[in-house]
């Protein structure tokens, strides 16, 4: 079908007949009908689920029961169970029963029993908070590290007395005679005639985006803080380098910037340089000693952008721990704790004391040119740690390694549920962990394929420490295929041989720890679960850099399980949904779950002010949230209550939830389309082979430009399920590209080299550089070799500037082409496109298919309202406007097609966003369901004019506009407006309002910081020429915060939560006086602040005391606009 191009001048008031149909819903790809009635009633796989949360493992059995029926009414599908410590400097929250005791038991028990009746499913996190354990983990099983010291023997002589032990942590476990608990030698060295390295290194990745221009540094030396102990530290002087990269952490990638000296005092020190762009930059500290300790300390680095923006600061500038991150250093570990002292303190903000500063542990590390002339002492050291060896002559260095546990703990338990974090890189840990947990519930609830009970769930990865496992260096040699032993001296920040082949260790390390992160640990559990009948659920993949360094190949991890999970929070850098995504296409996993909104702002938003959030994450891939969090309140009459210390907090302890619904049904809408068949790009990115690998958030490559949509792959996919059919690379499920695309590296593991090749022979066109050589040491250098000369048969002439292209079997290899001139010269131009008359208009997207039909979510990415033609990759099909506010459906009134593109008149909202879905023509339409809101989003107005309206619910092709009628104008509702309040919150039962005002603008200060639903009532009078049968009357709001539900004669008429903020009111008007009420609420923010701000009685009960950064005091936080703003106007518009 055609339509005609439209004009886009706006239509106030326009209306929108919306059509539904109800039916029978398939999980994935439903027939037309079921597609349009799951999109009307979304089923429970698309519904939000909520992280419920057991704060200190308190719950009571009623409010538990409440709390579901709660989640029941309002849309959430499902809850996860999360037994949390409570961040609660007053104490005012009482400690619950242990974690997986009798009474926790019964409490899940009846948790699990309560969702069953209710239809709800339920999923359990796998530890009282996260990383896994409990007080039940013995230390065999717990998270363990590799520790190591050296002492220096001249020779020739006997040695024969105990080594040394290396200094562990002090939260390691110990017997009574401090001995620690678990300890296994894992090799004792000695190296002859050591060389040392000039200094110590660090290497910090800048903050996102990442690439900055620089143009100077700031030191510190440290005071310490305790200077009979320490000695005074700021008094040593030091020299140092400072280089930067703009690529990669490569020795060869970096050139210095600065060679200087600290001078020996504690204030700031500055050394500037000319402007330089940087992604890495390292410091060396090369001399400094404080001849005390023989140690080198320094308080803070700063690197500092153009701006005068400190770019290596490990902290945001708002609170959040989502900047630079530490890379590498020489020298990580401190000699009192895990935190004193160590590397990560150099760029943490803090700038004295042994939390706030870094020290070396010795000297800086050794320089073994020759690994062959290390010997290897460990079978001469017996069981007491006790050396027998006869010294050669010459100086030696004997470094020993230990491989004892971390003690690191879980991160927030309930005060009864501590105990240690498992040894992830372990199977034997994950099972005894997994095993303990599912023999317990098993007990408590019987088979759990009879009950709600569907998923066990696994936090995100967050332990710094756990760097080893008791048989690493039997899995490394299966794994890597040699000896590891004589490279060991490189964990200890040492180069061997020189640093090209430490960097290849450090690969095969790095390679190494995450695969068995994977399989010891991911896929372990999730075979448990699955042996259960339960899925495991887990953020795999995150949260990543800079939060914290996952050691992991992040798609792999996410691949081992069933469901995998990303995050993103509110005004945080932290964002994994692209990486999720990808991950769930590559795997065809189907489902790419979110923990959405985490933040530390409490009770600051409403929906509007989440959905541009929800709307990015949708466009990035997401299609089910989880909301962080919901806090359980064992009380049914404290507000806010006891809540986790972040989150953008959910559930029936809000004050705007009453008025939930819409918002929790608009993303359960967006969800059940965008679980529809399959995810659409046009590009693979393959993003290398390193073990500590992550996706980055969705962006435009500037090679390919606005339009196209792309996905990530990993080793693991290329090389199992990745194939070609038609030219196209494709995978088992379904998903399909038209290239593959290489990092711009000059590394490559050769198996994927060779996978390369099969796939170029096939049909494939391969996008990248040309590799020059292998990774890691596995067959070095022999491979370095087989890599250059595949290569060479794969490049051919092609050199990326002269020759651009070189055939091979049925397929291609390209290097130094855009891959935009690519795809389009094989007839592919953008999926997505627009041309709008706003030159700041911004809109993101992206495309599913599921058999026939084209799925398109198009999202404003700004909060104004946005016009524009839009153009979609399809044609011959018909498209039509799905609306995820309402559920409704509409025809669009114009459209054209032309050359396999159909471009669509488009009006969105502030921050709006619509489906836009596209089915072959001469299907049966579906049936008139209902009056969308005036001025609909997604929806601009034809320009043909009033066009036939169908109301009597027959079947009928199309949908109508309704165009404005030519009878009265819109009338603005003038106050005096009476304001209800609730009883209990010091407020008066009822208050004029001679016009329209925030709340926080009223001179009563019970009105000023009221939280709650307030009541504006006002009498209408209505005449009969306004409610003729050819014309409807629409209440427009004007401006509201948060939300609003408008009666009308006792009568609801909805909640809105968006703008526009209209209802049509026609059916439930009437001749004469009119009842009107409008309920508004908004969050609990002002009443927490008038708490904090005003003597006498306290209205809300929390453990929480900072807003917005955590950092905020209440009383220091600013008011939020509260309340019906307006102008309310009344609008007639003839059908």
């Amino acid at each position: 079908m055609r339509g005609h191009l439209m004009n886009t001048n706006r239509l106030v008031g326009m209306l929108i007949l919306g059509l539904v149909l109800l039916g029978s819903l398939p999980s994935r790809g439903a027939e037309p009908a079921a597609l349009a009635a799951g999109f009307h009633e979304p089923p429970l796989a698309a519904r939000p689920s909520v992280y419920w949360a057991w704060i200190n493992g308190l719950t009571d059995r009623d409010q538990r029961t409440r709390e579901l029926e709660e989640f029941k009414a309002k849309g959430i599908g499902g809850v996860y169970i999360f037994d949390v410590g409570a961040q609660d400097p007053q104490k005012i929250v009482p400690a619950g029963p242990a974690f997986m005791g009798p009474e926790s038991l019964q409490a899940i028990g009846h948790t699990v029993r309560e969702a069953t009746r209710l239809g709800l499913e339920v999923g359990l996190i796998t530890s009282s908070s996260w990383n896994c354990g409990g007080p039940w983990i013995p230390p065999r099983y717990a998270s363990m590290g590799l520790y190591h010291n050296q002492m220096t023997v001249k020779g020739p002589t006997r040695l024969s007395e105990p080594l040394p032990l290396p200094a562990l942590p002090n939260a390691a476990p110990r017997d009574p005679d401090g001995r620690p608990v678990f300890l296994k030698e894992v090799a004792v060295l000695a190296v002859p005639n050591p060389k040392r390295a000039p200094g110590h290194e660090f290497v910090i990745e800048l903050a996102p985006p990442g690439l900055h221009t620089l143009d100077r540094v700031v030191l510190y030396n440290t005071d310490s803080g305790d200077e009979k102990r320490y000695g005074p530290l700021h008094l040593y002087a030091k020299d140092f380098v400072v280089s930067v990269s703009t690529t990669t952490t490569d020795p060869d990638a970096f050139h210095p910037v600065v060679r200087a000296g600290l001078e020996p005092h504690a204030n700031a020190q500055t050394f500037p340089f000319a402007a330089v762009p940087a992604r890495y930059v390292k410091l060396v500290i090369l001399s400094g000693h404080n001849t005390k300790f023989d140690r080198v300390q320094l308080a803070e680095f700063e690197v500092h952008a153009t701006d005068a923006t400190n770019v290596a600061l490990a902290y945001h500038p708002d609170g959040s721990r989502t900047a630079a991150s530490l890379v590498h250093c020489s020298s990580a570990l401190g000699t009192e704790t895990e935190r004193n002292w160590t590397a990560a303190n150099i760029h943490d903000g803090r700038k004295s004391g042994a939390i706030g500063s870094w020290s070396s542990p010795g000297p800086p590390p050794l320089i073994i040119e020759d690994p062959e002339a290390i010997v290897d002492l460990t079978g001469r050291v017996d069981a007491e740690g006790r050396l027998d060896w006869d010294v050669p002559a010459g100086e030696w260095t004997i470094l020993r390694f230990v491989c004892a546990n971390t003690g690191l703990p879980l991160r927030l338990p309930s005060p009864n549920s501590g105990g240690l974090a498992i040894d992830h890189f372990n199977a034997e840990a994950t099972k005894f962990h997994f095993q303990y947990l599912l023999d317990k519930l098993r007990q408590e609830l019987g088979d759990f394929r009879e009950t709600a009970l569907k998923q066990m769930y696994v936090c995100s990865y967050e332990l710094s420490g756990s760097t080893w496992t008791p048989d690493f260096l039997a899995q490394f040699q299966r794994r890597r295929g040699y000896d590891l032993a004589r490279f060991l001296p490189v964990l200890a920040g040492c180069v061997v041989q020189n640093p090209q082949v430490t960097a290849r260790f450090h690969y095969d390390y790095r390679k190494t720890l995450g695969d068995l992160l994977v399989d010891a640990f991911y896929r372990t559990a999730t075979e448990l679960s699955n042996e259960h009948g339960l899925l495991l659920c887990a953020e795999a993949g995150g949260p990543g850099a800079p939060l914290h360094q996952v050691p992991v190949d992040a798609l792999k991890a996410q691949g081992a399980i069933d469901i995998p999970r990303g995050e993103f929070w509110k005004d945080h850098n932290v964002w994994v949904v692209k990486e999720t995504a990808c991950a769930s296409h590559i795997y065809g996993k189907g489902i790419v779950d979110m923990e959405a909104f985490t933040s530390w702002r409490h009770w600051q938003d409403g929906p509007f002010d989440l959905k541009s959030l929800a709307d990015q994450a949708f466009c990035d891939g997401a299609n089910h949230f989880t909301l962080h969090t919901c806090g359980h309140n064992p009380s049914a009459t404290d507000r806010p209550g006891w809540v986790y210390h972040a989150g953008t907090h959910a559930g029936p302890s809000l004050a705007w939830w009453p008025k939930a619904k819409p918002w929790l049904d608009y993303l359960s809408r967006c969800s059940y389309l965008l679980q529809q068949g399959l995810f659409v790009g046009d590009v693979c990115y393959y993003y290398g082979d390193q073990g500590f690998n992550f996706v980055p958030p969705k962006q435009i490559d500037p090679a390919l430009g606005y339009g196209y949509d792309y996905d990530v792959t990993n080793a693991e996919v290329l090389l199992t399920r990745m194939s070609v059919k038609d030219g196209r690379l494709v995978l088992p499920d379904g998903m399909s590209y038209e290239l593959l695309v290489l990092p711009e590296r000059d590394d490559i593991d050769l198996p994927v080299l060779q996978k390369i090749e099969q796939l170029v022979q096939a049909g494939a066109t391969v996008v990248g550089p040309k590799p020059m050589r292998s990774n890691g040491l596995t067959g070095y250098p022999r491979r370095d070799t087989q890599v250059r000369e595949m290569a060479q048969k794969l490049w051919g002439r092609c050199d990326g500037k002269e020759h651009k292209e070189n055939p091979c079997g049925q397929g291609k290899i390209v290097w130094g082409a855009s891959l935009r001139e690519i795809l389009q010269t094989r007839g592919l131009g953008p999926d997505f496109g627009f041309v709008s008359d706003d030159k700041d208009c911004d809109l993101d997207y992206i495309h599913r298919r599921a058999g026939d039909t084209d799925i398109y979510f198009v999202s404003n990415r700004r909060e104004q309202w946005q016009e524009a033609t839009c153009s979609f990759r399809v044609s011959g099909k018909v498209p039509r406007l799905w609306l995820p506010d309402t559920g409704a459906i509409a025809s669009c009134p114009s459209y054209e097609q032309a050359g396999g593109v159909t471009r669509v008149p488009l009006q969105l909202a502030p921050f709006g966003s619509v489906f836009v879905v596209f089915q072959p023509a001469g299907r049966r339409a579906a049936r008139v369901a209902g009056i969308l809101p005036a001025r609909v989003e997604g929806v601009s107005p034809s320009s043909r004019g009033p066009e036939a309206l169908d109301t009597r619910g027959r079947d009928v092709r199309d949908t109508r506009a309704i165009a404005p009628g030519s009878g009265e104008a819109a009338r603005e509702i003038d106050g005096p407006w009476q304001v209800r309040f609730p009883p209990g919150w010091g407020v008066p039962a009822s208050k004029a309002f001679p016009q329209l005002i925030s709340w926080t603008e009223d001179s009563d200060e019970g009105v000023k910081y009221f939280s709650g639903i307030a009541a504006y009532h006002k009498t209408l009078d209505l005449t009969a020429e306004q409610l003729k049968a050819d014309q409807r009357l629409v209440l427009d709001l004007g401006r509201v915060r948060f939300l609003a539900e408008v009666y009308l004669n006792g009568r609801s008429l909805g909640i809105v939560w968006k703008p526009p903020f209209q209802v049509d009111i026609t059916e439930a008007a009437k001749a004469g006086v009119n009842e009107l009420v409008v309920e508004v609420a908004n969050t609990w923010s002002n009443r927490l602040v008038g708490d904090a701000r005003t003597e006498g009685r306290d209205f809300c009960r929390t453990n929480i005391i900072r807003s917005l950064t955590w950092t905020v005091p209440w009383k220091d936080t600013p008011l939020l606009e509260s309340g019906l703003l307006g102008p309310v106007r009344l609008i007639s518009v003839r059908e």
